[in-house]
């Protein structure tokens, strides 16, 4: 039985634009299909992280523009999601995690923050797992229409970060920062995921795999509208399966919505189903 945790909180839940990513909508459809009710799926309550965490990885500047801007509370809680996804999978006491989180993080740098983002979840995370020893090596895939700048350079000449970047610009050393393009569909972003991805996860070596997914990428979103509901859990699958090969199948998928509400329902239920090892078509 694959051990799968779903990690979210009612502070997540945003109704109304133009900040609303539907990360409710789509938590609303994982309890309608009784996907909690699953032996191995399980729901744990995103809790906010420390201030003195958040301060390791940004400015106090930073930190005090996002209390301004009345972010501080659903940033700190998203960046608990994927720390809390980390803590349970780094210590066995789950396979994989499906981390829910009500605001964007991959464009906060250390000392900024823009795009709809306020504090890097990514970064704050892998701190997290190095200060309590938890490994050092971590690979993260963003697969977001964005460049995940910010991601980029809290971990620039990071030799144990992997950080690999589908996003048709943006700039890497090409070794432990990679950049690419765009896929135009289905069929050829799963199939550039494995001939792509894949090799370079398995010559890293990871402790954990991150999956930073946006789906921004959906036709129906605001991105490069080349997607369709069927192909997020396909990508799932993928590294999942790479997830298993690399490092004892330790998966993290942080995802914030970012598309209409219809679809965020059909997507977060089948990815929920691939993580637990269940049929999800």
């Amino acid at each position: 039985m694959i051990r799968t945790g779903v990690f979210y909180s009612e502070v997540m839940r945003n109704d109304h634009a133009p900040s609303d990513m539907n990360i409710g909508k789509g938590f609303d459809a994982i309890v309608k299909e009784g996907l909690f009710e699953v032996e191995g799926i399980s729901l744990i309550e995103a809790e906010p992280v420390a201030e003195e965490l958040v301060l390791r990885v940004h400015t106090r500047r930073l930190a005090d523009e996002v209390r301004r801007d009345g972010l501080w509370e659903v940033g700190r809680r998203s960046a608990g999601a994927v720390v809390m996804a980390f803590d349970r999978v780094l210590s066995g006491e789950l396979d994989n995690g499906l981390a829910l989180v009500g605001i964007g993080g991959h464009h906060a740098g250390r000392d900024d923050a823009y795009g709809g983002c306020c504090l890097n979840h990514e970064a704050i995370a892998v701190t997290w797992a190095r200060e309590n020893g938890r490994g050092p090596r971590f690979a993260i895939v963003d697969t977001d229409t964005h460049h995940g700048d910010g991601t980029r350079e809290l971990l620039s000449g990071d030799s144990n970060a992997l950080h690999i970047c589908y996003c048709g610009y943006g700039r890497g050393d090409g070794r432990t920062g990679v950049c690419l393009p765009h896929a135009s569909g289905d069929e050829e972003f799963v199939r550039r995921l494995r001939a792509e991805v894949v090799p370079l996860l398995r010559e890293f070596r990871p402790d954990l795999v991150l999956w930073f997914c946006g789906l921004d990428t959906h036709r129906e979103s605001y991105g490069t509208r080349c997607l369709t509901s069927d192909c997020y859990p396909r990508l799932c699958e993928v590294l999942r399966e790479a997830a298993g090969e690399v490092c004892r199948g330790r998966l993290v998928v942080r995802v914030g919505c970012n598309a209409p509400a219809r679809v965020a329902a059909e997507v977060l239920p089948r990815m929920v189903k691939v993580l637990a090892g269940q049929p999800w078509r």
